[in-house]
């Protein structure tokens, strides 16, 4: 009896084993896959807007001078974001002041650039000022530019804003300076970005089916 249960440990430990060998030998691979899983980039010319979303100032507003300098639209907008105690103080220029210096920078003549009016605050209110601004200025396609990781989300986010205008949302990835879908996990700035995101969409989604079921409510009564 007692070497029948010896055996079935071994069994089960040899089984373990080869779990976590494969685990471990599979592990990249998965990382890889869950990272490009986030990971969208179908910009098509032409666009009317090159849409600018908010943070990656070292990387978003070079991918979409490069994308105006390729032609693929003939304007870039830009929001304006809340401000902060060292911006108000003036020791550090504005968010969209850094955008406009690095797209002058890149070549975007200053005609080139337009501000979506109002403050924004997140993707959210950002596809909400631009949903305000194309029902003034009429939009076929708009190409929004955001880092890699961003790219789902942030498409999902305002073809839902601008469903009923019939515009066609495409998405550019900005790729990171110090990491990518093949090594974000190798580096704090990698893994708190991938992993942030994932946080993010569950909560989306349910904020968004939570005020469409307050919107079916408002009707029915």
């Amino acid at each position: 009896m007692r070497c029948r249960r010896l055996r079935r440990w071994g069994m089960l430990l040899a089984v373990l084993s080869l779990g976590l060998a494969a685990l471990y030998w599979a592990h990249e691979p998965l990382l890889i896959a869950t990272a490009r899983a986030l990971t969208l980039d179908d910009a098509e010319a032409p666009a009317d807007y090159i849409v600018v979303l908010g943070g990656g100032a070292e990387t978003r507003p070079f991918s979409a001078a490069d994308l105006y300098r390729k032609g693929y639209a003939p304007a870039v907008l830009l929001f304006t974001h809340k401000t902060d105690r060292v911006t108000d103080l003036g020791l550090a220029p504005t968010h969209d002041e850094l955008y406009r210096n690095v797209l002058a920078f890149e070549g975007v003549p200053s005609t080139a650039i337009q501000r979506v009016p109002g403050i924004v605050d997140g993707s959210g209110d950002e596809a909400q000022m631009l949903r305000r601004f194309l029902v003034f200025h009429p939009a076929r396609r708009v190409i929004l530019v955001t880092s890699a990781e961003h790219t789902l989300r942030a498409r999902w986010i305002f073809r839902q804003t601008l469903a009923d205008l019939s515009v066609d949302v495409r998405v550019a990835a900005a790729r990171h300076l110090r990491f990518d879908e093949t090594t974000w996990w190798k580096t704090d700035a990698g893994a708190l970005a991938y992993l942030h995101e994932y946080l993010k969409l569950p909560f989306y989604w349910l904020r968004h089916q939570l005020g469409k079921g307050a919107q079916a409510m408002g009707h029915g009564n």
